[in-house]
């Protein structure tokens, strides 16, 4: 593992490309250089990623025709990571520094055996809690109320359709 020297994040040896940033390992590093003021104001933005290529670098694999609902920065059972919301499925993916290795799959579910979502509250603090028919409770926290409010309410809306 090395750390990618823009965003710091833990990427494998062998990575040509940072999957969080993109930054590119096999261009030679740019000279150090101060930026002035004008250089500062009138610099590019960094390009965004799209939804579908963010779900790639996670990992994710959309099957054909699912559209993806949302993504949460969230903690899922007090460990960090990426929350993923389709039509049909819940994907939980473990930060890097989190993970045993760093070839694990995302964590999925179907939301058509979601028995249960409930906000409830513990020391002042929201989280949303999901009931599965043949697993424990799963905890999702870490989030601002208006996203918590908005995740438990698009998991509704596709477990009632």
């Amino acid at each position: 593992m090395k750390a990618c020297p823009d965003c710091a994040e833990m990427v494998l040896e062998a990575a040509r490309k940072c999957r969080y940033c993109g930054y590119r390992f096999d261009r030679p590093p740019a000279k150090e250089q101060r930026e002035g003021l004008f250089e500062h104001y009138f610099r590019r933005a960094p390009k965004h990623l799209t939804m579908l290529e963010t779900l790639e670098q996670l990992g994710i694999e959309l099957e054909p025709g699912e559209r993806p609902a949302g993504l949460w920065l969230a903690q899922v059972n007090r460990v960090d990571g990426y929350v993923v919301l389709t039509g049909e499925r819940l994907f939980f993916v473990m930060g890097l520094r989190h993970q045993k290795q760093p070839t694990n799959a995302p964590w999925q579910r179907r939301l058509d055996e979601l028995e249960g979502a409930e906000i409830a509250t513990h020391r002042m603090k929201a989280a949303l809690v999901l009931r599965w028919a043949d697993s424990p409770a799963l905890t999702i926290d870490g989030l601002a109320r208006n996203d918590l409010n908005q995740l438990h309410a698009a998991l509704l809306e596709r477990v009632a359709s």
